[in-house]
């Protein structure tokens, strides 16, 4: 029994020993081969170093911060192709770390990027079976597989991979290569990474995986196609039991963790796997920004830029209010809220919804419809419409009261006028005689704005759009096909004529500064930009200047403010707070208008034909009707606010009808005293005493000069030449005519 219970003993240390030299052999050799293959083949050790940059082909995802908690949640994804999205490695349960060591590698801890025991066997039974079923990559060769992509079986492959294996253990820690591994294995269905792959076997976000369900997907690793849980439900749960074996026999999980894994029923539910298509307006237009931020700030081609933004999983965080955007996308898709119109072609709208103190956008919405294409036209960036009256305001009005030539009571002459061959009209046929600045901008007058814009001079008003409000789309002079256009003229500046036209995110853009004292901010769609790995790419840095003085903002406020109570955008206001804005239609009605805006938000709405054609006549505005389906929903419990007034201002008792200082005799025809309060500062508050002789009434001026046979509705009022606004007849402030048959409150443009 002894000598029975010996003999193995000795014969089982002689075959250690010979294992031993073996393996000793097999890997001094294969290290002289790998040594002199890397001297043969130029590899040096800088393979590992650009991690951040590795060519994973991962998806990017564009966040969003929630005002009510915020945290940063997932908006979009951005994706060429495929499905790859990063996952953090502190998101990643251990317990799927460790059913990947498990089954992939369990001396991916101890070894330093080679098993060699693995390696050693795997040779083994090359050499003497003549193919080797027993797999010797370890985690971080197969990262290198799956970095590289070389996939060929020869020899020289394997030893370049076995070196970069290596070279990699000495660049990046246990936890990279771990991070880096599990966002790149192929696990089917098209997903690259565990996060994919969580997202369309169990439809949740990693982090939230179960323990069953982390061994479920480690085991479709090793052959996909096999173990999808999708095609074969029986063998992935097969594999999954193999998979918790191991972990339990290497002390990963304890009995009871086993059990429970086990009982488990697997429910597999398929996610979204379109994930990767970009859909939003919103979307598509932070792509074209940041590709011109890319090529500018690393000077790429527009290739390596797209390539980086939908390959490089970024982490893009973003302006966009979701519930606004998604808001948005409701009304603008509903063609309830839109006009019926006759005809195959449908008018077209767009809207931009911007924060005016930080220059955040809000939301975009680039067309009508339900949005079907990635990366289609997008006519709230792209297109330039004309903007007919909504231009007033900042080409005419702000810049006149900025440089202290008017006020807004002051006094404008509504008559007749002849300019060369030119002799503008008014939407509403007449002229009203002498008006205030106040009342002109409410009916949308047209005199009174070219008039003003004399006074302030084109090279002024051009410089106020273009540099300080920053309108990249006016020109100064161009030549096209012999003919000379320039935007420095009296109807384009006044009336809203432009040569190319503006963006919707102009306009929005540039209102932005009145409700923000004056200062412009460029508007922006995201904040920053992160690599996979965490790694600033991008930060945005705003441009800023001040565009006009806090009180001249607190000026046009009031004006703007009086167009929404009682003028042309009548009874759009939003409830609780103050709102103020401007329509705009142009000559031929082929675009139609409204920049309104809040302390909270400003929200520019234009509507047109693609094609340019002529709108219908509309029974009120559709861009004001937009506007409001929109903003009121994005004000829902939001506190109550109102704009602000610059300090230094001393309240006035001025008569409403000449903007003189009231006196005891300002009284309108029926008996009501004309005195109101307006705010000045020292500099520009009136002097002059009102006489009390405030001359015809309006209807008095309305009968003397009206047209016989004028269009009512005041349809290219403004002349052959002008590209004025055409706008049906309004409420009228301050005593000129009201529609009879409608009330004030009700009336639209």
């Amino acid at each position: 029994m002894a000598r029975r219970a010996q003999a193995p003993e000795k014969k089982k240390k002689k075959l250690n020993v010979k294992k031993i030299v073996i393996y000793t052999l097999i890997v001094l050799i294969v290290s002289v081969i790998a040594f002199v293959s890397w001297v043969a083949s130029g590899i040096d050790f800088s393979f590992g170093d650009s991690h951040g940059d590795l060519d994973l082909k991962l998806t990017s995802v564009v966040y969003w911060q929630d005002p009510e908690t915020d945290e940063w949640e997932e908006f979009e994804y951005l994706s060429s192709g495929g499905n790859r999205i990063w996952a953090d490695i502190d998101t990643i349960p251990n317990y799927l770390e460790d059913a990947f060591i498990a089954i992939e590698d369990q001396r991916f801890m101890s070894h330093h990027g080679v098993d060699w025991k693995r390696t050693t066997g795997a040779v083994l039974n090359e050499v003497f079976k003549g193919g080797s079923t027993y797999g010797g990559s370890s985690i971080t060769q197969q990262l290198v597989k799956n970095l590289t992509g070389e996939r060929d079986r020869k020899y020289m492959r394997k030893i370049k991979e076995i070196i970069r294996a290596l070279v990699v253990e000495t660049k990046l820690s246990k936890q990279q290569i771990l991070e880096l591994y599990l966002n790149s294995i192929y696990l089917g269905q098209g997903c690259n990474g565990v996060e994919a792959a969580s997202q369309v076997y169990f439809n949740k976000s990693v982090s939230e995986l179960t323990l069953a369900e982390s061994a479920s997907i480690a085991g479709i690793t090793q052959y996909p196609a096999l173990y999808d849980p999708f095609e074969n439900k029986e063998k992935n749960i097969e594999k999954q039991r193999v998979v918790l074996g191991k972990m339990l026999e290497l002390e990963y999980i304890s009995q009871e963790d086993y059990d429970e894994a086990i009982a488990e029923e697997l429910k597999f539910e398929k996610g979204d796997t379109n994930k990767g298509t970009s859909q939003s307006y919103f979307a598509d237009a932070i792509v074209e920004e940041l590709i011109d931020d890319l090529c500018q700030e690393y000077d790429y081609t527009e290739d390596e830029a797209v390539n980086m933004i939908y390959n490089g999983g970024l982490k893009i965080y973003a302006t966009v209010n979701k519930d606004v955007q998604d808001y948005a996308e409701d009304v603008f898709e509903n063609d309830a809220n839109f006009p019926s119109v006759g005809g195959s072609e449908k008018p077209q709208a767009a809207m931009v919804i911007t924060e005016p103190d930080t220059g955040y956008v809000k939301a975009i919405i680039g067309g009508r419809g339900e949005k079907t294409l990635s990366r289609g036209l997008n006519r709230a960036t792209q297109s330039t419409r004309q903007p007919g009256s909504t231009i007033k305001p900042l080409s005419v009005y702000a810049p006149a009261i900025d440089l202290g030539l008017i006020t807004p009571d002051s006094t404008v002459a509504d008559e007749p006028i002849t300019i060369g061959e030119w002799s503008p009209k008014n939407h509403y046929g007449g002229f009203y005689g002498n008006m205030t600045v106040r009342s002109a901008v409410n009916i949308s007058a047209n005199i009174p704005a070219i008039k003003v814009l004399q006074k302030l001079t084109i090279d002024k008003s051009f410089d106020y759009m273009t540099n300080r409000l920053n309108f990249s789309t006016l020109i100064s002079s161009e030549k096209r096909d012999g003919k000379t256009y320039t935007d420095r003229a009296l109807a384009t500046l006044a009336l809203g004529g432009l040569t190319n036209g503006v963006t919707v995110l102009e306009m929005t853009s540039a209102y932005s500064t009145f409700p923000n004292d004056g200062l412009y901010i460029e508007p922006t769609l995201y904040t920053k930009v992160e690599d996979n790995l965490g790694k600033t790419v991008l930060v945005k840095e705003q441009k800023r200047n001040t565009a006009f003085k806090s009180t001249t903002a607190f000026y046009v406020n009031e004006l703007l403010k009086g167009v929404v109570s009682s003028g042309t955008a009548a009874g759009s206001g939003i409830s609780g707070m103050d709102t103020a804005g401007k329509t705009g239609t142009t000559d031929n009605d082929t675009d139609r208008w409204f920049v309104g805006y809040t302390p909270h938000y400003v929200g520019a709405v234009w509507v047109g034909y693609d094609s340019h054609s002529q709108l219908p006549s509309f029974s009120s505005n559709p861009a004001l009707s937009l506007w409001r389906k929109v903003m009121t929903k994005a004000h829902q419990g939001l506190k109550s606010e109102y704009f602000n007034r610059p300090s230094g201002l001393t309240g006035v008792s001025i008569c409403s009808e000449t903007g003189m200082l009231a006196t005891e005799d300002c009284f309108d025809e029926e008996g009501n005293s004309t005195a109101i309060t307006r705010y000045y500062d020292r500099n520009n508050a009136p002097r002059t005493y009102c006489s009390g002789e405030h001359g015809k009434t309006p209807e008095e001026v309305e009968a003397e000069n009206s047209v016989e046979g004028e269009n009512p509705d005041g349809e290219n009022a403004a002349g052959e030449n002008s590209t004025g606004e055409t706008e049906p007849e309004i409420s009228g402030p301050e005593g000129y005519p009201v529609s009879p048959s409608v009330p004030p409150e009700e009336v639209t443009e």
